[in-house]
């Protein structure tokens, strides 16, 4: 939380100074009076100015309200929400404890994508900021990209075994990208993208002994 301490010669014209400054709303803010000040002689001499203490939430706690109301608004039950400084200006938004933790990920986590899309639109029209936001639940992003690697290390060593390709399911083009960065470490095999749309499938090939890569596929 931050705090603004101000003075001035009223209560009144110290707030619609502030709020004129800080481009906020009285919703926005809390204040507190620290001392009312007062008149000196004939309200010339020993004036003592009026003094407030104002606290602003920081961003993390701006981030945190916003993803408590459309949680509220899609009737989720849930146990705590956490926000976590990852970079500058990136944040991760997990949600601990969801009832139904299914339903908020979606099917391949679609509606998790569009939750962390709305986040951002939401938070950036509205804070004037560039922000990047992660929405995750139950940490399922980690989860769901350990085991996909898991899959894929299985999948490469079979391939090396057999001397055959193996296709993967359809991806999303940000798992897409983890499957080729992960592969590109094995010299022994490569990755190749086929498909059209958004999701597309990966084949995990052997590596050919006359080629010392061979052609790198595209990672979109």
């Amino acid at each position: 939380m931050k705090t603004i301490v101000k003075t001035g010669k009223s209560t009144s014209a110290i707030i619609a100074e502030f709020m004129q400054e800080n481009n906020v709303k009285m919703e926005n803010f809390k204040f507190e009076v620290i001392d009312e000040g007062s008149k000196g002689f004939l309200s010339i001499f020993g004036n003592k100015p009026t003094k407030i203490k104002f606290s602003l939430p920081d961003i993390e706690e701006k981030i945190k309200e916003y993803s408590e109301t459309v949680l509220k608004l899609m009737q989720i039950n849930y146990g705590e929400v956490n926000i976590q400084n990852l970079a500058k200006d990136t944040y991760k938004i997990d949600i601990n404890d969801v009832d139904e933790a299914g339903f908020l990920i979606g099917k391949e986590g679609k509606l998790l994508n569009s939750v962390q899309h709305l986040l951002n639109q939401m938070i950036n029209k509205h804070e004037k900021r560039a922000l990047k936001l992660k929405f995750d639940v139950d940490n399922y992003r980690d989860r769901r990209k350990n085991a996909l690697l898991d899959k894929v290390k299985s999948i490469s060593e079979k391939v090396k075994k057999r001397g055959k390709s193996i296709t993967l399911e359809p991806l999303h083009s940000y798992h897409r990208r983890l499957v080729h960065q992960f592969v590109e470490k094995d010299k022994q095999v490569r990755t190749m993208t086929i498909g059209d749309g958004h999701m597309k499938r990966i084949v995990i090939m052997p590596m050919k002994k006359n080629n010392k890569r061979g052609p790198k596929s595209k990672t979109n």
